[in-house]
């Protein structure tokens, strides 16, 4: 035994200890009430986007005009790895995934320098593109409806705009509040094409006479008397009868003009309504409330609440403010629920140790350990700027039954010394002594098997590096406390003279002591029946391990619903709100249905006549008997409306997405086919195959093909000879067509600091049919007016509604949303593509969606793991100075794995991510116990005098490790009984690693005491030859 001499040396200093304890409570305290809370840990998403919208324009334009250029500046951008667009109708979203190391600030920066230098090469009218980073930080921590039911949406956003922005912005730690929805004000010059032909005017003289007639140019300064006076030529509109009164040129006497209201009506407008939502049928707009980077998010809607009534006083009679969402309730329910659970974990462990070790004295010893520990840990967490969220809460609350783990081992090895009759100084020094290399050597065995956490990127990331930080900071902690607090304390709080274990549960102890070295003897004495059964576990590992269905998270109870509504392509707005508001009505008779927002013209991101979207918040969980899945499993059978696609589902599924707020976003399991190839028609005709036959099978939830989804369009087909023998050009024709049937903006109309947009286009009775388009006149020659008819022709075809791209190649998905397990379905689409469908050369497939997810997270825990096995058998192997003993520990991880997937089996619950961690975080539990039973065996069978009897002392030693290694068990399983039952809001996330971690420590407490001593036994020549003799000694005295 090492002499560690500063053992000795705090065992004198007990006040400056306890000062010292104080110090760091004290410490501990001031982080926890200044650590930044949040909902979700501060991610490093490797993700900068690009996004963009033109309004009313094709997908197919989309790409050409917009997405092709951006792709064509940003492609050779250093540290980007994979560009993917997604096209719409109007709107296009550019994702850059980067490379490993990439600085995303630096890559969003240059991304903007490059999209600027092609700006002036994309439509005018099209929204400048919006490019920044993907950090779930910059979501808005609240949303807030502004809504009456006597009162158009053009009113609710000016109120919204004009008083209750600003309001919200004046709050604390607000970093903006933006209105979405209502209706935007517009100022429409529609033209009479009868009286532009009259005047024998053209579409560019109308446009170029409202631009030059709303101009503001600084022309410099000009110094008079010295003073500086700047100058600037102003000429803009300042009110809707001056645009009127506009001067687009003069008729033949050249003195009468020709005005704008000769040729056009010039109405104070909005904009054409595209969208509507509404909450529990009232009108509506949404405010979104983003806090500042710094801000602490419970201050910040806090804030937001308190001002809500103030701001209610100053809106007009009939006009409400309700919260759609908000993240603050959503972190105080997680947190709070959490924080109960790692509260009864700690009562839980308190009771363990009374219980079990023998009052209240050497229980006080070990739990003193406990708040030192965890206050420490929050100061580390502050220090580091770590946050508290439903990760690190989660870490902490795991971490309280592995804070005693080395306390108990030390006043175990104390009260063995107090046993022999030695003073409490000295059995303080020479107990904390024995075990502390044992327990330095476990204690950094668990450490490093979190290391190789650090180091994995992807959405496993998520769980892995603020979990694996917590317990890491919280274990180690503990490790200081057990040689430090432990000695102290027990040197002044365990009885004096000696210490008798009197109490029910030592007795227990001492009978369980007994049979556990009778057993022993059976096993080291029959170690191939022990081989035989180590070798029926292994088996048994592999099997459950098959047998049990894989996903990437487990579904948690969000309290939201998504209903998505489809019609068919080309369904008119007023159509489609009216199938919404149809099923809307049948969704408020249900009883736990506590809020209905419907948008109608919009789905997601997506925003086409034909779509919508009703948002369901349910009552609290504790109001209703069923789940989320549950409730929307139910509302699945129920809607199925002819010529409506509605799919259903809630938030809280096990696809990962930071969407919704307070869940994980996603739609259960689903897998994504990603189609890849030169022409699309051969890819819609593979995934109307993959739609058939997947859509057999009653496991498939939906099957979302971009081809079922098509759009009807009318291209024009331009005769360029005919344009050519006229005089004029494509583009011409083009932009006069344009303003005609669409319209162009001209400008802006400034009024009361807000910036009004000036649209050109026709008198809506010209352009309401195909008629109507073939008429409407693009060329002026001589006196004639040419109509488009004479140019070209209509030509009616269906398009897809979107188009994928990823790194400059058009790609198709086909989402596929099943119930129950992902991985069966994948091996079905294999089968099709081997027996079914044959790909063309220069096609191929791919997989993603949540089973890629959840394959991707199953790599990463395996890396993980296989990295932490190996840097654990270095340090065991530098601990031991022999490569021997490190592998006979290794023998308990198997036995550990056999009771996870046994737990997991048993309860029917589906193998994830969280478990994966379970079974790291075990590796290092079992690991612990496995270094103290050999380090304690060496050194008793060392400086035992009947060193030659190797059995005996191996025996005797192990039956003294029983008893802790068993507590530590105990205090650790009970410290995850809270998680693993579910108790409150956002323990279902972490119920499959509380299951996988009991049944592992569970099963390998008990079997590692078997099979450690008997394979320790078995890599010695020397040791089986004490062992036979042992054997030939128990049959000569039996």
């Amino acid at each position: 035994m090492k002499d560690y001499k500063i053992i000795d040396i705090i065992l004198r200093r007990p006040v400056t200890v306890v000062m010292l304890s104080l110090m760091v409570i004290g410490f501990g305290l001031f982080a926890l009430a200044n650590l930044k809370v949040t909902l979700y840990p501060s991610l490093d998403i490797p993700v900068v986007a690009v996004s963009t919208n033109y309004r009313n324009v094709s997908p197919e334009d989309m790409s050409t005009l917009i997405v092709e250029p951006i792709e064509a500046a940003i492609a050779s951008l250093e540290g980007v790895d994979e560009i993917e667009s997604n096209v719409r109708k109007g709107s296009a979203f550019i994702r850059m995934r980067l490379k490993d190391g990439a600085n995303a600030r630096e890559v969003e920066m240059d991304a903007r320098e490059a999209i600027d230098r092609i700006r002036n090469s994309l439509p005018r009218e099209a929204a400048p593109p919006v490019i920044f980073q993907f950090d779930p930080e910059n979501f808005p921590v609240m949303r807030l409806s502004v809504e009456a039911s006597n009162r158009g949406l053009d009113e609710l956003r000016n109120l919204s705009m004009d008083l209750v922005e600003p309001l919200l912005e004046r709050i604390n730690g607000v970093a903006s509040a933006d209105t979405r929805g209502g209706i935007e004000r517009t100022i429409y010059v529609e033209l009479d094409p009868l009286l532009v032909a009259q005047n024998r005017l053209t579409i560019a003289q109308i446009e170029n006479a409202i631009r030059q007639n709303n101009v503001q140019v600084p022309l410099g300064n000009l110094v008079v008397n010295r003073s500086s006076y700047s100058i600037r030529a102003q000429s803009v509109y300042t009110s809707v009868d001056e645009i009127a009164q506009t001067v687009i040129t003069t008729r033949e006497d050249g003195q009468t003009p020709v005005r704008i209201s000769d040729v056009a009506l010039v109405n104070d407008s909005f904009v054409d309504v595209t969208t509507v939502e509404e909450v529990n049928g009232k009108n509506s707009v949404t405010v979104e409330v983003q806090k500042q980077s710094d801000a602490n998010t419970l201050d910040v809607t806090n804030g937001v609440l308190d001002a809500l009534p103030d701001i209610l006083d100053r809106l007009p009679p009939g006009v409400t403010i309700n919260v759609l969402s908000n993240e603050g309730t959503d972190i105080d329910r997680s947190i709070s629920n959490l924080a109960q659970s790692a509260v009864f974990a700690l009562v839980l462990v308190i009771l363990i140790l009374i219980l079990f070790l023998g009052g209240w004295r050497s229980s006080s010893v070990v739990a003193l350990s406990i708040p030192i520990s965890m206050t420490a840990t929050f100061a580390a967490m502050y220090f580091m700027g770590l946050t508290l969220n439903f990760v690190s809460i989660t870490g902490l609350a795991l971490a309280v039954g592995l804070l005693v783990d080395s306390s108990i081992v030390v006043l175990e090895s104390i009260v063995g010394k107090l046993e022999e009759g030695k003073s409490l100084f000295k059995s303080a020094s020479e107990g904390t002594k024995e075990v502390i290399g044992a327990l330095w050597g476990s204690t950094l065995t668990t450490l490093v098997v979190f290391l190789p956490f650090l180091f994995i990127s992807g959405m496993t990331s998520v769980f892995m590096k603020d979990l694996a930080i917590t317990i890491s900071l919280a274990i180690g902690f503990s490790f200081l406390a057990s040689f430090i607090l432990v000695p102290v304390f027990a040197s002044r709080l365990l009885p004096l003279g000696g210490f008798k274990k009197v109490s029910l549960s030592s007795q227990v102890f001492t009978r369980m002591e007994r049979y556990y070295g009778r057993s022993l003897q059976w096993a080291v004495t029959h170690k191939m029946i022990v081989f035989v059964l180590i070798g029926g576990i292994f088996y048994g590992t592999w099997f459950f391990n098959s047998s049990i269905e894989s996903i990437f998270l487990p579904s948690s109870d969000a309290g939201q619903i998504n209903v998505n509504v489809d019609l068919p392509a080309g369904t008119s707005l007023v159509q489609t709100g009216t199938a919404i508001k149809q099923i809307a009505a049948e969704l408020e008779q249900e009883p736990y249905v506590q809020t209905i927002v419907t948008s109608i013209g919009t789905s997601g991101w997506r925003s086409e006549s034909n779509t919508g979207r009703i948002s369901l918040t349910l009552v609290s969980p504790d109001e209703r008997e069923l789940t989320s899945d549950q409730i929307a499993m139910q509302l699945r059978r129920r809607f199925d409306l002819a010529g409506v696609r509605v799919s259903i589902f809630a938030t809280g599924g096990s696809g990962f997405r930071f969407g919704g707020r307070g869940g994980w976003g996603g739609i259960g399991n689903n897998i994504r086919v990603t189609l890849i190839g030169p022409e699309t028609e051969t890819m819609v005709g593979i995934a109307n195959r993959i739609e058939e036959v997947m859509l057999q099978d009653t496991l498939v939830v939906s099957v979302d093909n971009p081809r079922t989804s098509g759009v009807p369009e009318l291209h024009y087909l331009v005769d360029r000879q005919r344009v050519s023998r006229a005089g004029s050009s494509l583009s011409e024709v083009a932009n006069s067509f344009k303003t005609q049937a669409r319209g162009t903006q001209v400008g802006f109309f400034r009024d009361g600091g807000r910036e009004v947009p000036i649209e050109v286009r026709n008198l809506e009775q010209y352009r309401q049919s195909l008629s109507d388009m073939e008429q409407i006149q693009v060329l002026q020659i001589g006196d004639q007016r040419v109509p488009l008819e004479n140019l070209g022709r209509f030509e009616a075809v269906e398009a897809v509604n979107r188009i994928t791209r990823r790194d400059r190649e058009v790609i198709m998905d086909v989402n596929i949303s099943v119930n129950g397990d992902a991985n069966a379905q994948r091996d079905r689409i294999i089968e099709l593509f081997e027996n079914d469908i044959v790909l063309p050369d220069g096609y191929r497939y791919e997989f993603a969606g949540t089973n890629q997810d959840t394959r991707q997270g199953q790599s990463d825990i395996f890396i993980a793991l296989l990295f932490g096995l190996i840097l654990t058998y270095m340090v065991m192997a530098s601990k031991f100075e022999n490569f021997r003993d490190p592998f006979v520990i290794m023998f308990s991880i198997p036995l550990a794995f056999f009771g996870s997937y046994l737990m997991l089996w048993l309860t029917g619950t589906p193998w994830s991510v969280p478990a994966g961690l379970g079974m790291i975080i075990l590796v290092g539990i079992v690991i612990n116990n496995g270094i103290v039973m050999v380090d304690y065996i060496h050194q008793y069978c060392k400086r035992e005098e009947d060193a030659n009897n190797y059995v005996y002392n191996l025996i005797a030693a192990a039956r003294r490790r029983m008893r802790p290694i068993l507590l530590t068990a105990l205090t650790t399983i009970g410290s995850m009984i809270p998680l693993a039952l579910e108790l409150g809001a956002g323990s279902e996330t972490w119920s499959p690693l509380a299951l996988t971690v009991i049944g592992g420590l569970t099963f390998s407490a008990v079997f590692t005491l078997y099979v450690i001593p008997v394979v320790l036994i078995s890599i010695s020549a020397k040791r089986r030859r004490a062992a036979r003799e042992f054997k030939m000694h128990l049959r000569s005295i039996a």
